[in-house]
């Protein structure tokens, strides 16, 4: 059987105010992005000449895949005449619900409020340039703007004027170019947030009436003609737009790999981990790779103090020991204590809303209450903010991440290199490098990512093209989905979400979000700057921490590691720093570069 599929199944693109420059999307886990002419990627590449932030493209690659084995297609593989690409970008966050923690993942009830209730034609708060086209190599131009929308197209739309507080206008979702083999490229917004109104105001985080950004999302095809005539059609991805990582480099303690591969374990694609309700355990069970499914977890929570408020030590493991096998193959019995006591602290399925364990940890109650271990990790859930909601105050690692940890706790697993194959390869780097939780709503997407209904196969996007507009309203899984539907649920603006999802108070602690996208605290460091090596954690010589943004002397003020009002992080959100790997003073150390804002910096002087 041989079949043709782009990949990455879902690619990330990412907004910036640069006019011109951008960079290609990190194609490798915790990598850096990739410059479009392949030299290496430095500080200064996170900006062009006038400071400017670059946008983030996201590459798109053709695979033939025959009997397992897998073959990029572009216009240099013999008898390939032309590729032609299709992609549609639309933002539906105005016409959608409002987003309120976890309502609505299985369904609305039919009092739930809509955004902008006021507004009769839901179809004028989408924004919609319609589909584009592009073929051919190292082509560009082609935007999604109303200036060239497809005659025979329906349904396109922009806000009229001039937004505020930036005083700029939403005129694009961005554009479609090719590189010189053929592969797209998709370029999305400018990172243009706003209100007609000449004095705006954020009311909360994820809902605010009348205001309008630039992100988006849409499903993206190929057609691949033969020099003898044949015409093979692709199977389809999708491209998400969502605000800058940060910190690409540090990734998430759970990805939105993770999250994705949950949901399909779960719907029964692995049965060799799940299936018919059991999980595969015990020595005769799933012996996850401890290589690729153990100790990425474990470094994951290393990196996490350069960007958060956390003790490095008990953050340290020795990866080697937690690692090595017995005689027989299995987990080293002299360190099966060890496994376990790590396991201890990881928070379980069941105790979402648990922060300390304890003799009475099921209920969080009684007289040892409060009495043991912080439990990991230690991060803010998908309901952290509406008690009357299905309480979900803590972030907790997947089920499949559980169950192979608890697999690994036991010494059921394995350690070995693992050959990943190129294509699904690129698809889980991708998204290795985006936020799986939590979702609240999230930062590129949200608990829709967890619906197996919406995919096609594991990790593919069940696409439903609207070539001749307009789009609809609803959501139909079946059908598929549409250009808008996927980040409709995310925060209108983006950036006031971004804003305040920094620390959450709970519990009488204080508690983090996203760090690794979105930083708490940073290091700063002085140059020059040498080859990259191990990476150690932060000590005594990395130098005194500072707030990414705002200020860290009251862990209640209204600027602690934040902007005081929402609108401030719409204004100059484009001046933050981003998080490098830098060796300094014969250390790799993860430190602050190309930040242009002053520090400190008060909007307000």
């Amino acid at each position: 059987m041989t079949e043709y599929k782009i990949f990455p199944a879902i690619g990330i693109a990412r907004v910036g105010n640069a006019k011109d420059k951008f960079y290609i999307g990190p194609e490798t886990y915790r990598g850096l992005p990739t410059n479009l002419d392949d030299s290496p990627f430095t500080e200064s590449d996170f900006r062009d000449e006038n400071g400017s932030l670059c946008r983030q493209a996201a590459r798109f690659r053709i695979y033939r895949i025959e009997n397992g084995k897998e073959e990029e297609i572009t216009l240099n593989t013999a008898n390939v005449k032309t590729i032609t690409w299709t992609a549609h970008l639309a933002n539906k966050k105005a016409s959608w619900y409002n987003f309120e923690t976890s309502l609505g993942e299985n369904g609305y009830a039919p009092n739930h409020p809509l955004r902008n209730p006021q507004v009769k034609n839901r179809h004028k708060l989408i924004i919609d340039a319609g589909p584009r086209m592009i073929s051919g190599a190292n082509h560009d131009g082609c935007h999604f703007d109303l200036s060239s929308v497809p005659p025979d197209y329906r349904g396109a739309h922009f806000p009229k004027g001039v937004l505020y507080p930036t005083k700029e206008s939403i005129t694009t979702l961005g554009c479609l170019r090719t590189d010189a083999a053929g592969r797209l490229l998709v370029l999305g917004g400018y990172g243009i947030s706003g209100s007609p109104d000449k004095h705006p105001s954020i009311a909360q985080y994820a809902n605010n009436d009348n205001w309008w950004d630039d992100t988006s999302d849409g499903p993206v095809s190929a057609r691949i003609e033969l020099k003898d005539g044949t015409i093979i059609e692709a199977a389809p991805a999708h491209v998400l737009v969502g605000p800058p990582s940060y910190a690409p480099q540090i990734a998430n303690l759970v990805t939105l790999y993770d999250t994705i591969f949950d949901a399909m374990v779960r719907a029964g694609h692995y049965p060799d981990i799940f299936a018919n309700g059991f999980w595969k355990s015990g020595s005769h069970g799933y012996r996850p790779n401890y290589r690729t499914e153990i100790q990425p977890l474990l470094e994951r929570a290393t990196l996490y103090p350069w960007v958060s408020a956390i003790p490095p030590k008990p953050h340290t493991f020795d990866l080697d020991k937690l690692g090595k096998l017995g005689a027989d193959g299995y987990g080293a019995a002299e360190y099966m204590g060890l496994r376990q006591y790590i396991l201890s602290f990881v928070r379980s399925p069941e105790n979402e809303n648990v922060i300390v364990q304890s003799p009475d940890y099921k209920t969080a109650q009684g007289p040892h209450a409060g009495d043991g271990a912080t439990m990991m990790p230690y991060l803010a859930g998908d309901n952290a903010l509406i008690p009357a909601h299905a309480p979900n105050k803590y972030l907790r690692l997947t089920d499949t991440q559980f169950f192979f940890l608890q697999q690994w706790a036991k010494g059921c697993f394995i350690n070995c290199d693992q050959a990943t194959a190129p294509a699904m390869g690129l698809t889980r780097a991708v998204l290795e490098n985006c936020v799986g939780g939590a979702f609240s709503p999230g930062i590129e997407m949200t608990w829709i990512s967890r619906n197996p209904a919406i995919y096609s196969e594991p990790f593919r996007i069940r696409a439903h093209f609207v070539p001749e507009g307009p789009l609809n309203l609803d959501f139909d899984p079946a059908r598929g989905m549409e250009p808008g539907d996927l980040t409709r649920y995310m925060a209108l603006p983006w950036q006031a979400d971004f804003n305040e999802c920094s620390s959450q108070p709970m519990d009488g602690r204080v508690i983090w979000w996203w760090p690794a996208q979105r930083p708490e605290f940073v290091y700063l460091a002085p140059k020059p700057v040498s080859a990259l090596l191990a990476v150690t954690p932060p000590d005594e010589k990395s130098g005194q921490q500072v707030p990414w943004l705002g200020t860290d002397f009251d862990q209640m003020g209204s600027d602690f590691i934040q902007f005081a009002n929402d609108v401030h992080m719409v204004a100059y959100w484009d001046g933050l720093g981003f998080v490098m790997e830098k060796h300094i003073e014969g250390k790799n150390r993860f430190v602050e570069v190309e930040r242009t804002l002053p520090r400190p910096f008060r909007p307000n002087d």
